[in-house]
């Protein structure tokens, strides 16, 4: 990757609080019997949590804790 398009700590920042932006939307709006319809889009913040992960970058808790209720609910 060209030094100037290396993912900066405001990247990093904008990432997380995508994450914990759209995690939150989906916490607050579907009850756990309606997770299942969501699984596309907790793909998605799977795949972020794993890019944040790669970056050495803390991932927010209630990005976490979201996922596991996700998780739950598909057991």
């Amino acid at each position: 990757m060209p030094e100037n398009e290396k993912i900066t700590d405001q990247d990093k920042e904008t990432i997380s609080r995508l994450l914990l932006e759209l995690a939150t939307e989906l916490d607050l709006h579907y009850d756990d019997e309606d997770m299942f319809a969501l699984t596309p889009s907790f793909t998605v913040i799977k795949e972020g949590v794993k890019l944040l992960e790669r970056l050495h970058t803390t991932v927010h808790p209630d990005v976490l804790r979201i996922l596991a209720r996700h998780n739950k609910a598909h057991q």
